[in-house]
């Protein structure tokens, strides 16, 4: 990597952007030291190891790497700096499925690199007042750049299967930020497991529904190729059709993702691969009945009859763009006042995208103040690493919900410690799913945006367990890579 420039803007504005670290993203492994510590500060031109420790009962699945440092984690994203981590060899896992260790198998990892015309990464907008409005845009040195949506690197890649045969596929949705509707013309997706933990039975959706994979998420399936024919396995439009997040059924809606308006969208549908159904028929057969759990976790029995040591309730808001002070968050007055211009390295900056403890609420503004109606917040709303949203005891389960005070989806994402998914939108899930990386729904019920307290938060209510053997600083955030890098963690 090329040295860091010498002036940079400073503050919390994004830096350092040759910098790196290495986060295993979705192992239950130590987040401290050597291991996976997301605050190591590796230099260009330096060299540092890395020691990724399994337990004994690790979960067997399907994970990953990516830089994360913060601050210039999105750069290398579009470069395509990540790779798949496959973790095997549990006599109990979904390879003890016969049907499951009777299909090949084959990884792909869903890519979404960006260049400006000449195919470089170039660096964001150092000058910039604003997430994305053009010139002044945080990402205006990509307006017009170039899209690959790819596979493996690739931009196409062909598969060959032959009728009734299974295969397992590995996909992983590695992009800075979109949601990725992944489904396979004429043929049904069947689901095995969520982030490399796998569902309590397997779940076929109907011929050609796409399933929403957000940034981070993985997802294990099986595909029975039908007759002979080419069939494109692709990403459909996200406002082009509703869908559930993680296929659990519950309130269907438009999938979009805001990563920045300065980045081109891609023409959808984008295909992924070409699958070719030929030669003589196969019988193979697919799973039926419960699947193994994963290790490494307490049961769902356990999760679901313990009693939560703690509910907390954590909040995705934004604060800027055409927002008035009518129709923006109570919260933003006062934030903008903390985060002002020195905040951001001398330049103002209008948008806060923040990740916030929802049980502050501040209190009202004795002034009567339509711009900061609420005051005197006592927590962070951007990331501050000196100031922990909570402290969580070793060995317990607690209960959380995540809303969404947004107009997009956003991604939650915590470390070291999967979770058990619940509710969506308040609505219970028929089975639970375990997650490290779920989907949490816009708000909705206000047509166009509009007043942002008007309309409905998406959330998402889930159990975690803090296991004993991992303490120590736990992230979490909003794996659109572009609003982590400005504190949305």
């Amino acid at each position: 990597m090329p040295d860091n420039p010498e002036i940079q803007r400073g503050g919390a504005f994004p830096h350092d952007p040759y910098s790196t670290n290495f986060h295993s993203h979705g192992l239950n492994v130590s987040p401290e030291g050597l291991l996976d510590n997301p605050f190591r500060h590796m230099l260009p031109g330096s060299t540092h190891d890395v020691v990724i420790k399994l337990p004994d009962d690790h979960a067997c699945g399907t994970f990953w790497y990516h830089p994360h440092k913060h601050g210039s984690i999105a750069m290398p994203f579009f470069g395509g700096m990540y790779g798949l981590l496959i973790v095997t060899r549990c006599s109990d896992g979904l390879e003890s499925v016969p049907e499951v260790a009777a299909a090949k198998e084959h990884v792909m990892i869903l890519g979404s690199i960006r260049t400006d015309q000449s195919g470089d990464v170039p660096l964001y907008n150092e000058d910039a007042t604003e997430f994305s409005d053009g010139d002044a845009g945080l990402w205006s040195s990509y307006t017009d750049g170039l899209l690959f949506m790819t596979n493996n690197g690739l931009t196409d890649q062909t598969l060959f299967m032959r009728p009734g045969e299974v295969q397992r596929w590995r996909l992983l949705n590695a992009a800075a930020g979109l949601n990725k509707l992944v489904s396979l013309e004429g043929h049904s997706l069947h689901l095995l497991a969520n982030d490399g933990l796998t569902l309590k039975k397997m779940k076929t959706l109907e011929v050609e529904e796409p399933f929403v994979l957000g940034a981070g998420n993985r997802l294990d399936v099986l595909i029975q190729a039908g007759e002979l024919g080419v069939y494109l396995l692709q990403v459909a439009d996200p406002i082009g059709i509703k869908l559930s997040a993680s296929a659990t059924g519950i309130d269907p809606d438009t999938r979009r993702s805001r990563v920045g308006g300065d980045f081109p969208s891609p023409d959808y549908p984008v295909t992924l691969a070409t699958v070719i159904v030929s030669e003589e028929e196969m019988s193979m057969s697919l799973p039926s009945g419960d699947l193994p759990e994963s290790d490494g976790l307490p049961s769902m029995e356990t999760m679901l009859n313990t009693e939560p040591a703690e509910i907390r309730n954590v909040g995705f808001e934004s604060c800027g763009g055409e927002q008035t002070d009518e129709n923006r968050l109570p919260s933003c007055g006062w934030y903008y006042e903390e985060y002002d211009t020195d905040y951001w390295g001398g330049i103002d900056f209008e948008n806060l995208l923040m990740m916030r403890n929802e049980d502050d609420q501040g209190e009202d503004n004795p002034d009567d103040d339509l711009a900061m109606p609420q005051i005197n917040y006592t927590t962070e709303g951007l990331f501050a690493r000196s100031e922990p949203m909570f402290e969580m005891a070793a060995g317990s389960i607690e209960e959380w919900t995540v809303y969404n005070y947004t107009f997009s989806d956003h991604p939650f994402h915590i470390h070291t410690n999967a979770f058990l998914l619940t509710e969506v939108n308040g609505t219970e899930l028929e089975i639970p799913q375990w997650h490290d990386t779920v989907v949490v729904p816009a708000a909705t019920g206000v047509r166009g945006g509009g007043n942002i307290n008007d309309a409905t938060p998406g959330s998402i209510t889930f159990k975690t367990y803090f296991n004993p053997e991992y303490s120590g600083e736990i992230l979490m955030h909003c794996h659109i890579i572009t609003h982590e890098d400005i504190g949305m963690m």
